[in-house]
């Protein structure tokens, strides 16, 4: 595990975290390339997160699905949520706005380049 994951999955009482979130209803794992992410930081349970983010789908855009808390982590990666969607934007997918969290990507290729961009942050 890396320095940035958590382990519970939750985040400590006023710590923020990084989150990635992933539609389990259309083939993930097995189909991933085409899986609807959504990545955010949040003070907040990563899991009440992710039930709003499945509410808002299906009332803002009308897209139901069964969202699950893939990727947690704390750390100098909640500062790096702009240059991760920087560097994403090429996954930026369907009706979301261009400056939307929401990607049409595998899930661990997501949490691979947040830490990744987070880490380089670093240095």
């Amino acid at each position: 595990m890396s320095s940035l994951q958590t382990a519970s999955g939750e985040s400590p009482l006023g710590d923020p975290c990084f989150y990635i979130d992933a539609d389990v209803s259309r083939g993930w794992p097995h189909q991933s390339r085409s899986t609807l992410c959504k990545f955010g930081v949040t003070d907040r349970k990563p899991e009440d997160r992710c039930e709003e983010n499945e509410r808002a789908l299906q009332e803002e855009w009308g897209i139901k699905t069964s969202l699950e808390v893939v990727f947690v982590a704390t750390g100098q990666i909640t500062t790096a949520e702009k240059e991760i969607a920087d560097y994403t934007r090429p996954w930026l997918t369907g009706p979301f706005q261009e400056n939307s969290e929401w990607r049409r990507c595998p899930p661990r290729e997501l949490a691979r380049i947040a830490i990744l961009v987070a880490e380089d942050r670093q240095r």
